[in-house]
């Protein structure tokens, strides 16, 4: 097996892990009770933990050469673990399932930050691994996942959600370990590292221009969360039911898949820049498309535009920060960009919830579209370089 094939394994069952832990979280709460803000609380304190335990696990890898994504990844993957077996085992609702399934995504979003520092180790190793073509494979496993999980929730009960997490926990452990055993080994390079990597706030201080762009970034992942951690309100709201969410979900992720698998081959000659901005405006585009659909066909075609906004984002935001922030601090910039999914989706669970629980979802989908257009303009003022490798 190819190293691009292990990693590819490894972001397939993380994105499978993802959508049940994300996309699921209304369909498994909402059926136990809870309502629109209580859900909403939930997944704010959820991935709120996650935003911060993801940059600060990539600011310990980046300051000390005792700890690795290597070392650190079975420990996550154990702490994920935990809370789903004690979900299995609880009542179906209360403080507890509150607490157990906020821990659930937060270690869940976590392990990201250590899939991709293990993809820069290898690639600094001098491995040859396709970025694009793995998390494609993300997004083609995501799509199973979705699908096959919203039947199997429409034919039981949504107490196959915790179910399914716990055996993609053993998943995700099996591939990770399948990858570090391929994987070359980076403790030389890492000692040969030219500086050690500056602190949080040293980081942010000589790195303005990214963080605008990263709150460009945040506020757009505001408006899409409010899509996709309640896309089960929007299903509702055209016609359809819990297996139009699984299917919907399913397709969404389907039209990510042929940018992703072949972004090396279609784009690998563009500035990733460039192809960033392209992505920040058809981000507002697809939520203004979201919000005028009046039904679950139309609904379908405005998440064609899931492949220009949100799949050419995912390809080109890893290559364009490893272009653009030094080697050292790579942990910690790779982590925050994608923790800024993470904050976009604290904020669309706080205040999505209260929105869809004090007005309709159509208004509630437009001011996502108004707070998207504004992070559109931010995250362009952000980026920077127009050559291929920035």
């Amino acid at each position: 097996m190819s190293l691009t094939a292990a990693y590819s394994a490894v972001q397939a069952s993380f994105w499978m892990s993802y959508c049940v832990a994300v996309s699921f979280a209304a369909v498994y709460l909402q059926g136990l009770g809870y309502s629109n803000a209580a859900l909403g609380a939930v997944l704010a304190a959820g991935n709120l933990f996650g935003a911060l335990l993801g940059p600060a696990l990539s600011a310990l890898i980046d300051r000390y050469d005792r700890f690795t994504a290597a070392r650190l990844t079975p420990v996550v993957l154990a702490a994920q673990a935990a809370p789903l077996t004690l979900l299995v085992l609880t009542p179906p609702a209360g403080a507890a399932t509150s607490a157990l399934f906020a821990l659930y995504i937060a270690f869940s979003l976590s392990v990201n930050s250590l899939n991709l520092k293990l993809y820069s180790d290898a690639a600094y190793a001098g491995a040859a691994v396709d970025y694009g073509f793995a998390r494609g494979m993300g997004s083609l496993a995501y799509v199973l996942a979705s699908v096959l999980l919203g039947a199997w929730v429409e034919r039981a009960s949504v107490r196959a959600v915790p179910v399914a997490g716990l055996a993609l926990c053993a998943l995700q452990c099996a591939a990770f370990f399948r990858f570090a055993r391929r994987m070359p080994a980076t403790g030389a390079a890492k000692a040969d590292a030219p500086a050690r990597g500056a602190t949080m706030t040293a980081f942010m201080r000589g790195n303005r221009r990214f963080c605008v762009l990263l709150l460009g970034t945040a506020l757009l992942f505001f408006a899409h969360n409010i899509v996709c951690n309640f896309l089960i309100n929007i299903t509702r709201n055209v016609g359809g039911d819990t297996g139009t969410m699984g299917v919907l979900n399913g397709f969404m992720a389907a039209v990510e898949i042929p940018v992703m698998l072949l972004y090396s081959r279609l784009f690998g000659k563009r500035s990733s820049a460039s192809l960033l901005r392209v992505a920040f405006v058809c981000f507002t585009l697809k939520t203004a498309a979201v919000a005028a659909a009046p039904s679950v066909p139309l609904l379908a075609a405005a998440f064609l535009l899931q492949a220009p906004s949100f799949a050419l984002y995912t390809a080109a935001i890893v290559p364009y920060v490893a272009a653009s922030v030094a080697r050292e601090d790579s942990a910690k910039a790779q982590s925050l960009a994608f923790t800024m999914t993470t904050v976009g989706s604290v904020l669309a669970s706080v205040l999505g919830g209260r929105l869809f629980d004090t007005v309709s979802v159509t208004a509630t989908l437009w001011i996502a579209c108004a707070v998207c257009a504004a992070g559109s303009a931010i995250a362009l003022l952000g980026v920077k370089g127009s050559g291929k490798n920035a």
